[in-house]
């Protein structure tokens, strides 16, 4: 079977050409190509930076010029660490990645120091959401602040591997380490006797496997809808 050519617009999102043809009037899907962007924020560690693209397309269902969406697919194709100590020159490198970007949005860890930083995107004006890492197990949402549990980001994300719903790109830098990362996350219990999820073992931290679960929770809960836009804006930069 032809595989189908796409209209790629400007947007980011995808139809399939209907050749103007009354009939296909209101069948039309669009789908969609998405990059989500993940960040963890580094204390003493780097920072780390991963990229999910969230790709969606529109395909015939075989009745005349009638459309569905095809299956939803997530890829994790970019990743790297960076190890800067002030915020501001952070938010500067975020940016110009960015811009390098199509169709973007952005999720950070906002917990602990995370919230300067997120403050420091806000003045700016990288548009974001910033996901305040949790115990138990619920994900709450108000305005660009996201409160969510530890345990559902990181389930969440091995489920998305587990499924299929998300992979790793065979030629992605790293791709190994990032693997061993998420991997590396188990259960542990607290003094108090309380199950809690670690990651990362002894001197290291997951960063990058904590990075790629905000991206792919932008995907999975916090997309689309009610949730806003889907292209996110650098306000004030070239």
């Amino acid at each position: 079977m032809t595989k189908p050519e796409f209209i790629f617009h400007k947007d980011g999102t995808v139809t399939l050409p209907s050749n103007s043809d009354p009939a296909a009037a209101g069948t039309q899907k669009r789908g969609w190509v998405r990059h989500h962007v993940g960040m963890d924020l580094g204390r003493n560690d780097p920072s780390a930076i991963v990229v999910v693209r969230d790709e969606c397309y529109p395909r015939f269902t075989g009745r005349g010029f009638e459309q569905e969406l095809g299956p939803r697919q997530a890829t994790v194709v970019f990743q790297e660490t960076i190890q800067l100590y002030s915020y501001t020159d952070l938010a500067d490198y975020l940016a110009k990645r960015l811009l390098k970007i199509p169709h973007w949005t952005l999720t950070v860890d906002a917990s602990g120091l995370g919230q300067p930083f997120a403050s420091v995107l806000d003045l700016a004006g990288i548009e974001h959401l910033g996901v305040v890492i949790t115990a138990g197990a619920a994900i709450t949402r108000d305005g660009n602040t996201v409160r969510c549990s530890k345990s559902l980001l990181v389930e969440n994300l091995a489920a998305g591997i587990e499924t299929g719903g998300l992979t790793v790109a065979d030629d992605l830098d790293g791709k190994q380490d990032l693997i061993n990362e998420i991997a590396s996350f188990e259960l542990t219990t607290t003094s108090a006797g309380n199950l809690v999820l670690a990651g990362g073992g002894k001197g290291h931290h997951a960063d990058r496997a904590i990075a790629a679960a905000l991206a792919y929770l932008r995907v999975t809960h916090l997309d689309g809808g009610f949730f806003g836009s889907v292209d996110y804006t650098l306000l004030g930069w070239a």
